[in-house]
């Protein structure tokens, strides 16, 4: 469980510094959260799908980095595509924080085929992760808003301020591990 931890904070504050200087609208966030957790639940559970009909029988698991990868770069580029369909009023055209969310992808898609777990599992643990994603990203546009607003000293402003908010939200986000676990 911590390792997703790791991930979802990594991830976040990856595409967290992909955004724009000035603090994102609510629904840009807003939309960038879904479709990266569309994206991780449709690669991660998509990807252990091809690796259990496409590698395992031939016993070519040593290839899974060659099949995953270009799986989630589909993935993300057609999450993208769909939603611009979809609604063309929302702001995905500058969803430039979504290839970021291809590491946690990648790494939740080798741990999951990893480790053998089943379909439901990993379901409900991609699901988890893109909601989990969701809010941190949600909280990291929170904590940008409100420190350009704050009295903070210049040597923090900027790059530190979001690098300590991130260390903060990673303990607070470690305090949770091994919650449900009994």
């Amino acid at each position: 469980m911590n390792d997703y931890m790791l991930v979802l904070v990594s991830a976040a504050l990856i595409s967290f510094l992909t955004l724009q200087r000035q603090p994102a609208s609510r629904l840009h966030v807003h939309v960038l959260g879904m479709a990266c957790a569309l994206a991780i639940l449709l690669g991660v559970t998509g990807g252990q799908l091809l690796v259990r009909v496409l590698l395992v029988p031939w016993q070519l698991q040593d290839l899974q980095l060659l099949l995953l990868l270009p799986w989630l770069a589909l993935v993300s580029w057609a999450v993208q595509w769909v939603l611009a369909k979809l609604r063309p009023d929302w702001p995905v055209t500058a969803l430039t924080a979504l290839m970021p969310a291809g590491a946690p992808l990648l790494g939740l898609s080798v741990q999951a085929t990893a480790e053998g777990q089943g379909a439901l599992v990993v379901t409900t643990s991609a699901l988890l992760t893109g909601l989990g994603f969701w809010l941190a990203l949600a909280l990291f546009n929170d904590l940008r808003q409100r420190t350009e607003q704050a009295d903070i000293p210049v040597s923090l402003r900027g790059l530190p301020i979001d690098l300590l908010g991130a260390g903060i939200m990673a303990m607070a986000f470690s305090g949770l591990n091994g919650l449900f676990t009994q």
